[in-house]
């Protein structure tokens, strides 16, 4: 899974962001934290010992929509990542957040290995539509698809009635013939734009309750970000200052208990 890190992003402009910078094969590149906002992120939630970004909850961000890779740029930036749900009851405190503000989707860290000359074509991945799916902040894989896990929430239908997560615009779209640029291809030689490549929790689109489903990368969302240990060691290293708590949750801490 080495250089996963390194997905590539399609990034639009978003308040605060910079242009995106630009990898050797023309494709941009995630975005890096900037101290400024890592220091003074803000938070809605904080569960564990992380703290939570809900993009719905922000005066200045309630509104906006953003795709996967615009969004994780987004998170990025703030010592942040879209979220992960490796816990099982962490999934569960959200998804009754969602329910109760009435949120139709948010986007997850959750991606597939779709991605060529990245070691995605590894035996131990495919196929890749059940074993190749991990959370993109860390690299942790998520379980098999096909096998039913307590750590995993997928939907059993979406828009073709099928078990998720299903590919449906992927495989919709389809393969391409007489293809000369592979560039934007996946490994299975799909068309990368539709590939059904990103993790999103929807709110009973499918009269399904709050369950996983696999999206296009295109697809617009509301977002949760959440503290990430890789970006808040990586500010610390390069500027020796520890952003773990932001200032916020600093003056919160200094306020007089009633």
């Amino acid at each position: 899974m080495k250089g996963l890190l390194l997905i590539s992003a399609v990034c639009a402009a978003v308040q605060g962001q910079d242009e995106p910078r630009v990898g050797s094969d023309g494709r941009p590149l995630l975005n890096k934290p900037k101290l400024d906002l890592c220091k003074d992120r803000k938070f809605h939630e904080k569960y564990g010992k992380h703290h939570y970004f809900l993009s719905w909850r922000e005066p200045w961000n309630k509104f906006e929509d953003w795709d996967w890779f615009n969004g994780r740029n987004f998170c990025r930036e703030r010592c942040m990542d879209l979220v992960s749900f490796e816990d099982p009851e962490e999934y569960r405190h959200f998804a009754k957040i969602l329910f109760k503000d009435n949120v139709s989707s948010i986007y997850t860290s959750g991606r597939k290995c779709n991605f060529q000359d990245k070691g995605c074509d590894s035996p131990t991945l495919q196929p890749i539509n059940i074993n190749g799916w991990f959370w993109a902040d860390g690299n942790t894989r998520i379980p098999p698809t096909n096998i039913p896990s307590r750590s995993t929430f997928w939907s059993r239908t979406g828009e073709a009635g099928k078990p998720q997560p299903d590919n449906y615009n992927g495989l919709k779209e389809g393969k391409l013939e007489d293809v000369q640029d592979k560039s934007g291809l996946t490994v299975e030689g799909l068309q990368e734009f539709y590939d059904e490549a990103c993790l999103a929790v929807l709110n009973n689109q499918y009269k399904d309750g709050i369950q996983w489903h696999d999206v296009p990368c295109y697809f617009r969302s509301k977002l949760i970000c959440e503290d990430s240990d890789l970006q808040m060691e990586r500010i610390k290293e390069e500027t020796k200052v520890d952003v773990r708590i932001p200032t916020t949750d600093k003056a919160e801490e200094k306020k007089p208990k009633a």
